[in-house]
């Protein structure tokens, strides 16, 4: 992995490459937060372990520049799946669905090598988000499935 950069700087956010399984390479940072809403992270895997292209490159650069609209998005979308049956959500949950309070936080983006993504809570109070968070995928901008991470081997 000698031709792969330790350091990516995308759209001004400094990236550090950090321990990944063999044959992948794993670019993170961590994102400011103007309102103290806590870590956001943005991470960028590359399978087999490469420099990220130019597409994915601006891919990322906007998932920075929108993080917030789309955490937004990936919560409203949450919302409305998660209210179908198919989740299995117990009463209280989709009465929590309904009301107003902030139920998914540690929002975490996480951008493959073939410029599919996910926007993964680390946090809520759902039964469904336990251990791993839950995520939502996204084809470009839009959020288009709910990720059940609840049998997720965590890497």
């Amino acid at each position: 992995m000698a031709d792969i950069p330790h350091h990516l700087d995308i759209a001004g956010t400094a990236f550090t490459l950090i321990d990944s399984p063999e044959g992948m390479a794993c670019w993170t940072a961590m994102l400011e937060s103007a309102d103290d809403a806590g870590p956001r992270a943005v991470s960028v895997l590359m399978e087999p372990a490469a420099q990220p292209g130019q597409d994915l490159l601006a891919l990322t650069a906007d998932v920075i520049a929108r993080f917030d609209e789309l955490t937004g998005l990936a919560g409203a979308y949450l919302r409305e799946q998660l209210a179908e049956p198919r989740f299995g959500l117990r009463d209280d949950e989709l009465l929590a669905l309904r009301g107003g309070e902030p139920l998914f936080g540690g929002p975490e983006a996480v951008i493959w090598d073939d410029g599919g993504w996910m926007l993964r809570f680390t946090e809520s109070r759902l039964d469904l988000a336990n251990p791993h968070g839950i995520g939502v995928l996204f084809e470009g901008m839009a959020p288009s499935a709910v990720e059940d991470l609840s049998d997720a081997d965590q890497a």
